[in-house]
């Protein structure tokens, strides 16, 4: 085997090993992995594969391709598993890796290749996105598919590049929307600046018109679908919940919304370790960044679409993760001339910070047994932040002792080391803390057995809750309270009242003992009535009507009592703050059985059954 063979096929073998490993050493965690995992299982339940929906409301927010993934590698096991809804993203990173090899080879030779390669691999961000079932892997799969043709269609102009160029674009589309758009297009635009010909020979306006028909294709019939089956009017279907989350986002700051330096602090920590040669690479970088063809074709990936989403106002660390490939390769390049140079004093710099990340790391988790996550210090994590020591005393011995030309080596093979390590001995024991799956645990095992029963979320509604039930639960107190008697032209205001309203009462009645949630006292009960009560009145003065709130919540959990309080087995999640207020405000005299209290992420959730549903447990022979 030849070494240009022999090179992708090990590199992607390593990748595959450290990607694989972190695939289902923990469950899905919040809040993205169990939302798009519920979508994907709500379309093999129903065999519904047009409009995507959730708890069995349309769930307009994102196009379908990664649910589309998802149940198709769920088909053979029957139901959607954290390694099953992961695998797109996994798949989605290997193609990454290879065609940045590929990229860096036809441009730079075999050595930046075989670096950029492993950069991406061992950066913090890439690796953790690439065994995280989330969009955005799929979606940098799919961009980096058309840039790498583009690059090559710049230097042979074959014409069977350019649908494969839309294709891929078309494919991000439906993916996440308008940002499949919006990487080619910056591209294509700074790299052909005042070459009105090869733009024009690029086709791109049509290709971005075929591109955007073929997600036309869905999206018209599923806009219609949703709005035939009542849930929404056409006009205020996909489309608007698309531009929301998309365009909304970006220009508006509907979610997310960040400074314009974000990125500037966030992306040094998403390429750790790498960003340990920031200084370096940067300016390099930058002094060479027209020095060749390659080199501004790799400028025009990054830059303009890192001031594009700078200037933006709604941010995340995972909207830059196409560019992480280009970004790749610049590091590769900057770091190899480095190695190369007689900078001995910048190596050991260097090769000396890391040491110390490393020792310090490595004491970070004794210190839990000190904290409230005790339990996540197992023998595993013991063992683990000893090994990260011994690895952190290495690289200060190597620090030390040479010239450190191998310093990427050693700290690309650490860091292999660090993530595997983490998967195998530190998300395991978080994931208790992070995952839904254990409270769920009984609501679960019923819904295997074909149980009858009703499930409720009271005061919240997660979409991990439905995962990890694998049942559909009715949502209560999640809306305006008394919305059918507000004025449309009010409800903004409203909203804001009540969402004041209830922070106010839970900050009331936080501090009010109780000894027992499952039998609460007259006094208790009339302690924390009395409380919130009190709260709402010193409101009264500054905002009217939040005195009402009190009167509409009592009479919406009078409803919900009624239902709840049935000989219909019935079970329901509700936070622990939350039911701390809604205890005094049910009727008296409601049975409920606490069947568990945890932590889930960060705040406190309850299970509570009513008598009927602890009978159904006890009849179907399912634990508590």
């Amino acid at each position: 085997m030849s070494r240009s063979t022999a090179a992708p096929i090990l590199l992607l073998l390593l990748a595959a090993v450290l990607f694989g490993i972190n695939l289902g050493t923990h469950g899905l965690w919040p809040a993205d992995e169990p939302r798009y995992a519920q979508v994907a299982r709500e379309m093999m339940w129903s065999g519904d594969y047009l409009a995507p929906r959730v708890n069995g409301e349309g769930y307009l927010e994102k196009p379908p391709l990664l649910f589309w993934s998802m149940a198709l590698f769920s088909l053979p096991v029957g139901d959607v598993t954290p390694v099953t809804a992961r695998i797109p993203s996994f798949l989605s990173a290997l193609l990454t890796v290879f065609l940045t090899w590929l990229l860096a080879k036809r441009m730079f030779g075999d050595r930046v290749a075989f670096w950029s390669a492993i950069v991406l691999m061992t950066g913090y961000r890439f690796w953790w996105q690439a065994s995280f079932a989330q969009i955005d892997m799929l979606l940098t799969g799919c961009m980096t598919v058309a840039l790498y043709h583009l690059w090559q269609w710049e230097g042979d102009r074959k014409g069977w590049r350019l649908p494969v160029i839309y294709g891929a674009m078309a494919a991000g589309m439906l993916a996440k929307g308008p940002p499949a758009l919006i990487f080619p297009l910056l591209l294509v635009f700074s790299f052909y600046w005042r070459k009105k010909d090869d733009r024009k020979a690029l086709h791109w306006v049509i290709g971005c018109a075929a591109a955007m028909l073929v997600v036309a294709l869905w999206y018209v019939p599923a806009r219609f679908a949703l709005a035939g089956a009542g849930e929404q009017a056409v006009s205020e279907g996909i489309g608007g919940n698309l531009i929301r989350n998309t365009v909304g986002r970006m220009v508006m700051g509907v979610s997310k919304a960040q400074w314009p330096w974000y990125y500037l602090f966030q992306t040094p920590l998403d390429w750790l370790p790498w960003a340990l040669f920031l200084p370096w690479v940067a300016v390099r970088t930058w002094k060479q960044r027209h020095n060749d063809k390659m080199r501004h074709f790799l400028w025009c990936w990054t830059f303009p679409a890192f001031i594009f989403f700078s200037i933006s106002i709604g941010k995340r660390a995972i909207y830059l993760l196409p560019l992480f490939p280009a970004i790749a390769i610049f590091v590769a390049l900057a770091v190899i001339e480095l190695m190369d140079s007689d900078r001995v004093v910048w190596r050991r710099r260097t090769g000396l910070v890391w040491a110390g990340f490393l020792l310090l790391l490595g004491l970070v988790p004794h210190a839990l047994p000190f904290t409230e996550y005790r339990d996540v210090y197992t023998l595993r994590v013991a063992l683990f932040a000893l090994m990260i020591l011994f690895l952190g005393g290495y690289a200060l011995r190597r620090a030390l002792v040479t010239d450190g030309r191998a310093l990427h080596g050693l700290i690309a093979s650490q860091m292999a080391l660090l993530l595997a390590g983490a998967s195998v001995a530190v998300f395991p024991s978080m994931d208790p803390y992070k995952s839904a799956s254990i409270i769920c645990a009984p609501v679960r095992a019923l819904a295997e057995k074909d149980a009858d029963f009703d499930l409720y979320s009271l005061g919240f509604s997660r979409e991990q809750y439905i995962y990890y039930s694998k049942h559909f639960h009715e949502p209560v107190l999640t809306d305006l309270v008394g919305r059918a008697e507000i004025p449309p032209d009010e409800l903004m205001a409203a909203a804001k009242k009540q969402s004041h309203a209830r922070k106010t009462i839970t900050k009331a009645v936080e501090k009010v003992p109780v000894a027992d949630l499952e039998a609460i006292t007259p006094a208790e009960r009339a302690a924390l009535a009395a409380a919130m009560h009190r709260a709402l009145e010193e409101e009264e003065a500054e905002l009217t009507g939040v005195l009402k709130f009190e009167d509409d919540l009592r009479a919406e959990l009078d409803a919900f009592a009624k239902r709840f309080g049935g000989e219909h087995p019935a079970f329901v999640y509700v936070q622990y703050e939350d039911w701390r207020w809604v205890m005094p405000l049910l009727p008296e005299g409601l049975a409920y059985h606490v069947l568990s209290q945890r932590s889930v992420g960060r705040r406190e959730a309850l299970l509570l059954a009513n008598t009927a549903g602890v009978a159904l447990l006890d009849r179907m022979n399912v634990s508590r």
